[in-house]
């Protein structure tokens, strides 16, 4: 059976932890679309990005085409950034106490405890920060040991001037340039977290139901083929809880009207969904999987230590299974030239960020042939070979090759597992 073809789509998009403006967002759309093109023989044209209500919401249309396929697409970014901007500017020692205070919530809570349960490499990216800062006054404390010992032997004071170096350099580390550790970025991360259990950003709450009320307005007046939702990181969560507010708003939101399709994409969701004190994030999850009128699919990558993999989070939060998200693991270096692969595959949020760009070879997830591509997004999800045959070099479209490709599963939970 043919496929049907896109020939419009609404693309809404929430970011995770970072304070980037949506024009900063539109410059790296623009400069990843250019991948896209390359990488698919299509053409694309792209219009200036407008802001409205003090930068809350960017956007930007653009159409993209092959020699016999066309699809316009309106991007619009629901923006946060300005919520965040004082964790960033936190004095060093406000950030040092934010920061332990996060560290000790997540491991007496027990979620760090689930954290390696569930994935060990997800554990070691949240000690990962803690790490560095501790072992950057162990290195102050034996440099500064040593040195004294050489240069002034029998110094009375030489333990507690180790000592002091020792500290010193600790603290000195959150002082540090963003790349290439994120110690301070890490600190601020999990601050953000830790406050964002506990109900304390009253801000971020009103923001996030004003989202709701322009993803209502949205819905209700779009006329595209699918309208696509996409969380990434920390955005995964905020799209989960902007969604389940939309429905207590609306309670014929999703029902009538274009398709309503969520795409998560390194996914943060179970970062506060183990913790204990995240009931509201745990009753978001369970209203929006168990409502049928959502198609939800969420990618993980082994290569992102910044996301689950192999996790199911609605199971995974200890709810019950609906069958909703679809979740599927797909392969990084299959998206990008093997020197580009190289070259990043050590950064890892440089890898984490990779979701949401260019891809360099073609392969069945492509963030911007998701959006701008004239395949629905469950057709991709289902036949990941059609998606790729389906065009031929010179970029024309064969919608009748779509359905013909490999048919995926979905990836259980741990609970279901056990």
């Amino acid at each position: 059976m043919t496929a049907p073809v896109v020939q419009k789509r609404d693309v809404v998009f929430i970011c995770g932890y970072e304070i980037a403006p949506p024009e900063i967002h539109h410059r790296r759309f623009e400069r990843e679309l250019a991948r896209m093109k390359q990488t698919w023989n299509v053409e694309a044209k792209l219009s200036p990005c407008t802001m409205k209500e003090n930068k809350q919401f960017g956007e930007w249309s653009l159409e993209t085409s092959g020699p016999n396929w066309k699809v316009d697409t309106n991007y619009k970014i629901f923006w946060w950034g300005d919520l965040i901007a004082t964790d960033f500017e936190m004095a060093p020692w406000k950030r040092l106490w934010a920061g332990l205070a996060a560290f000790f919530d997540f491991t007496i809570s027990g979620a760090l405890f689930h954290y390696f349960r569930m994935n060990w490499r997800y554990a070691l990216f949240f000690l990962y920060p803690y790490f560095l800062f501790a072992m950057a006054g162990v290195a102050g404390y034996f440099i500064a040991r040593y040195a004294l010992a050489w240069l002034a032997p029998g110094f009375q004071y030489s333990l507690i001037a180790s000592v002091a170096t020792g500290l010193a350099w600790s603290f000195g580390s959150l002082l540090l340039p963003p790349r290439p550790f994120y110690i301070a970025y890490l600190f601020n991360d999990w601050h953000f977290a830790h406050e964002l259990v506990h109900g304390r950003r009253l801000a971020l709450n009103a923001r996030l139901d004003r989202f709701a009320k322009e993803l209502i307005d949205i819905v209700r007046n779009s006329t595209a083929d699918e309208i696509v939702l996409v969380g990434h990181s920390l955005g995964a969560v905020q799209v989960i809880d902007v969604v389940s507010r939309a429905k207590r708003m609306d309670a014929t939101f999703g029902k009538n009207g274009s398709p309503v399709r969520i795409l998560t994409v390194g996914s943060s969701l179970l970062k506060i969904g183990l913790h204990p004190g995240a009931n509201y994030l745990r009753e978001a999850t369970r209203e929006v999987a168990n409502d049928p009128n959502f198609y939800w699919i969420e990618f993980q990558a082994l290569s992102d230590m910044v996301n689950f993999y192999k996790s199911n989070p609605v199971g995974d939060m200890g709810l019950p299974l609906t069958g909703s998200p679809t979740v599927q693991i797909v392969r990084i270096k299959h998206m990008l030239a093997k020197k580009t692969y190289d070259g990043l595959k050590r950064d890892f949020f440089r890898v984490h960020r990779q979701f949401v760009m260019g891809n360099e070879q073609r392969y069945f997830y492509d963030y911007y042939m998701i959006c701008c591509g004239p395949i629905a997004l469950p057709d991709r999800v289902s036949y990941h070979d059609g998606a790729v045959k389906a065009f031929a070099p010179d970029g024309s479209f064969d919608p009748s090759m779509v359905r013909t490709g490999n048919v995926s599963g979905s990836v259980k939970s741990k609970k279901a597992k056990d």
